[in-house]
């Protein structure tokens, strides 16, 4: 399985990379090649900037699965998602538990509780515009993936529930919405 990586190696990342590495995957890692740049040795590199828009590195190849644990508004993914056209299998979106609505979370919540309204008209992430530009970006992965797109790990204190859990890149779960896509873990609940 060849799985290309966008963004950081730290983090639920980090678990993606050591996990698709330990399973004989073939990865790729796109970024700045600013941090992190000794870790995973002999894996391939492709620099880029999301920031810039420099996606050049990503206009050849193509992949089973895409890993998103960078895209944080939708300017992001979008343009991620024109370089790869249909040269992406899945794309797995790692989200945020900030998408929820307060008062639409308690215990035993899942990844149906109430969502916040999606925002596209900034790109500062704050208190009031991460949740809502995550939306946006997760709405944009479904819209362009339809059943390929995979809205996962919806992160808080229950984000180590994907560590070690690479293969939901391939995996189908119950669709999302009208649009199709695919939810893997929600943290919903688990400490919002």
């Amino acid at each position: 399985m060849r799985i290309l990586v966008l963004g950081r190696t730290s983090f639920v990342g980090r678990a993606i990379v050591d996990d698709a590495l330990s399973h004989g995957a073939e990865v790729t890692l796109f970024g700045r090649g600013k941090t992190g740049t000794d870790l995973f040795p002999g894996t391939q590199r492709l620099i880029g900037d999301r920031d810039t828009g420099d996606y050049e590195a990503l206009r050849s190849g193509s992949w089973d699965a895409v890993a998103d644990v960078s895209g944080y508004v939708p300017r992001h993914v979008g343009q991620a998602m024109d370089a790869l056209g249909d040269r992406a299998g899945r794309y797995l979106f790692i989200s945020s538990h900030a998408v929820y609505q307060d008062d639409g979370l308690g215990p035993g919540s899942t990844e149906d509780a109430p969502l916040r309204p999606p925002v596209r008209d900034t790109e500062e992430l704050g208190n009031d515009t991460y949740g809502p530009l995550k939306v946006a970006c997760e709405d944009d992965v479904v819209a362009r993936y339809g059943q390929r797109g995979t809205i996962a790990a919806r992160q808080g204190r229950g984000t180590a529930r994907l560590a070690g859990r690479a293969h939901l890149l391939g995996a189908t779960d119950r669709p999302r919405g009208p649009g199709g896509g695919t939810r893997g873990p929600a943290a919903a609940g688990a400490g919002h």
